[in-house]
């Protein structure tokens, strides 16, 4: 289904070899609330496997990271703050949940693909966050919520995965979330005030804690 809806807008280019319009970004959010870790793995694979069709670079490494972290976190986040409960938006509270969620992810993504390409490739551009950004936010949010919402109903109801209870402490990887959502927002405020990652060491600093932190809130 990712390769699927990913590769016809490959003609639809923003950054040539970079990125494109990317409907196919509405998948990672509901596919990860539904099929946990495995939802996630197909996201990043059929990434993969659709830049084979034209954006095939260094860069599609991060891409692989980043589409797996757009399906895995917003998971990860879901079981936090609904512990127990199978991923739904039958209320106004899982609705408000699930738009946080997506747009956590998408700066997650955002962060990691672009900044990552500026740290490590030497490629920065702002341009390419903010569509990473939308993209990965937008689509979820008028494509993938009204799919969710027909995947998760009576009639059409798909049994989710639901993770093992989890052993860690609770205090400890709520710190992390909050932490997370610092550190994204003061990475966003940076770039638009004119930061680039290799340039600053306070961006890099606070990039660097974004990661830990994500990466406490996966596997805690």
């Amino acid at each position: 289904m990712f390769i699927g809806m990913a590769v016809p807008f490959k003609v639809m280019v923003l950054i040539k070899g970079v990125t494109e319009v990317r409907p196919v970004n509405a998948v990672p959010v509901a596919v990860g609330l539904l099929f946990g870790p495995a939802g996630a793995w197909g996201c990043a694979i059929g990434n993969l496997i659709a830049d084979l069709f034209g954006t095939f670079s260094k860069g599609s490494v991060l891409g692989f990271a980043g589409n797996f972290i757009a399906a895995y976190l917003p998971f990860k986040l879901w079981h936090i703050f609904r512990k127990g409960e199978a991923p739904n938006v039958k209320s106004l509270k899982n609705i408000g949940i699930y738009i946080f969620i997506s747009a956590i992810g998408a700066l997650a993504t955002g962060i990691l693909i672009a900044c990552g390409m500026d740290v490590f490739l030497g490629f920065w551009s702002r341009e390419l966050f903010t569509i990473i950004c939308l993209n990965d936010f937008l689509f979820p949010l008028f494509i993938g919520l009204p799919v969710f919402i027909v995947l998760t109903c009576e009639d059409n109801k798909i049994p989710p995965f639901m993770p093992q209870r989890q052993s860690g402490s609770p205090a400890l990887r709520n710190a992390c979330v909050v932490l997370s959502v610092v550190m994204a927002l003061s990475v966003l405020i940076m770039v638009y005030l004119g930061f680039a990652m290799s340039g600053s060491l306070l961006m890099l600093i606070c990039g660097g804690v974004f990661l830990l932190s994500i990466a406490g809130v996966i596997v805690l």
